[in-house]
Parts: structure tokens; sequence; C-alpha cells
């Protein structure tokens, strides 16, 4: 294997155009997978909490406040909502796995099959779960202390899972190689995360406002039952936002493989030969 000259910086450009050629080669499998392993479980915890939401909102009609919350909280709804919860916890990570493994494939020149992906995200659930828990709770009360240490860690350890799937490095031992890997180059790494950030706004804020506008032009066919009108605005907020957290949960590991892919040529001088091989 060859190495090929480590490119002189870190570049924005290459890492968007990476991004972008990964989704549009890789959309069907990507959007099956969303689907798969966030969309159904997201859709059906979110079920469950507007099916729980909407009696207590509107108790007062019904005139029996008791009767609403034992319907609410019944021990059906409560199941069927703690499954749900902890199938989209494994779901997000199996999906940040298969997504990073299709991407860097993709990124080396070789195309792995939707097979192939979704077993390489079980295959690397577990150490996922546990890189996402220790950054979540680290990073937490790195917040909760003071913004700058959250903002610095989260950075630091941005690429923590890629160096996980690809090297196979271990939990602390993926934390440890992000933070080598991600060192000098924090600043350009934030800098995609608020372009990402704003895109996420943008994109969530255009289609509330269209849903709002919609039901605003729409409010006589709102329906007659009370609370309506407002269920069926919450009804499709909701709905807007699982599409949407299922489309971005796979641009954001396809993002970070990306950036991933970009610090490993910037400080290392890898070329794609060398990380394909990981997968022969």
């Amino acid at each position: 294997m060859t190495t090929i000259a480590a490119p002189e910086t870190f570049s924005f450009g290459r890492v968007i155009s990476r991004l972008f050629g990964v989704l549009q080669r890789n959309l069907v499998t990507f959007l099956l997978l969303s689907l798969l392993l966030v969309g159904l479980p997201a859709a059906v915890v979110s079920f469950v909490q507007l099916s729980t939401m909407a009696p207590l909102m509107f108790a007062g009609a019904s005139g029996d406040p008791s009767a609403v919350m034992s319907q609410a909280f019944s021990p059906l709804r409560l199941t069927v909502g703690g499954v749900g919860v902890i199938v989209s916890i494994v779901g997000n990570a199996t999906l940040q796995g298969a997504v990073i493994h299709a991407s860097v494939s993709d990124l080396t020149g070789r195309r792995a099959s939707f097979g192939e992906c979704l077993g390489t995200g079980f295959r690397f659930f577990l150490p996922l779960f546990c890189i996402g828990f220790i950054f979540g709770i680290c990073c937490f009360f790195g917040f909760l202390i003071f913004l700058v240490p959250g903002v610095l860690l989260a950075l630091a350890w941005s690429v923590a899972g890629p160096a996980e799937v690809v090297e196979r490095t271990g939990i602390f031992g993926a934390l440890g190689r992000s933070v080598a890997l991600t060192r000098n180059h924090r600043g350009a790494i934030l800098g995609l995360v608020v372009i990402y950030s704003v895109a996420v706004w943008i994109a969530q804020s255009t289609l509330s406002g269209g849903v709002m506008i919609s039901f605003g032009l729409g409010a006589s066919g709102l329906g007659t039952q009370p609370g309506g009108g407002f269920q069926n605005l919450m009804l499709m907020q909701t709905l807007i936002g699982v599409v949407l957290g299922t489309l971005f949960a796979s641009v954001s590991s396809a993002g970070i493989a990306s950036i991933y892919f970009e610090l490993r040529q910037t400080k290392e001088g890898i070329g794609a030969e060398q990380l394909a091989s990981v997968f022969d």
C-alpha cells in the first residue's frame, strides 16, 4: 500500500463535497436504514406520547379527570412507550455504525450492500452506544459547568465513532484517537457543525412555518371536536419532526465519516487504498 501526500490544510470544500457525493450514491440505502432503525421507532414513541398527552390537555372536556389519567397512563401505553425508547436508542447507535461503514466504504471506492451495512451497525452497536453515553454525560456536565468545556469536549470526541468502526480501537481508544485526530482542527470542525445546525434549523423552520400557515388558512376545516385543530397541528408537527430526524440522522453520521476521512488524509496522509484495506 502507498500513502498520498497529506493536504496542507483541513478543507471545508472537500468535506462537504464528499458528503454530498456519499449521500447521492447511497441515498436509497441510507433512507432504508434510517426508516428501519430510526424512523419507525421514533414514530411509535411519538404516537404513544401524543396519545398520552392529548387526553390530559383536554381533560376538561371529558368531565372525568381521573378516568383520563388512567387511560393516558395505562400499562399498555407505558410498556409500548418504554420499548419504543429502548428500540430508538439501539436503532440510533446501529444506524451510526451502518452509515459510517457505508460512507467510509464509498469514500474508499467500494459500495457496501444494505445487509453489510446493517450487519456492521449491529456488530458495533454496543461500543458505539457506550461511546455515545460517555460523550453525552461528559459533555452535559461540561455544558453545565461552563459552556466552553462542553463544546471543546464535543469537538475533541467528534470522530470517535468512525475511529471505532474503522480502526477497532475499543471504546476509550476511540475517544483518545478522536482527540489526537481533531487536535489543531477543532475550529474547522466547529464551523462545519455550525453550518449543519443552521441548515437543520432552516429546514425545520421552513416546514414548521408552512404547516402553521396551512392550518391558519384552513382553520375552518380543522374539525368540530374540542381541541381537534390543535391536536391535528401537534400531529403534523410531530410527523415533521420524525421525518427530519430520520433524514438528518443519516446525514450527520455520513458527515462525521467525511470529517474523519479528511482528518486521516490531512494529518496522516492516509489514502483511500489504505482505508479500504480495513474492510478486506
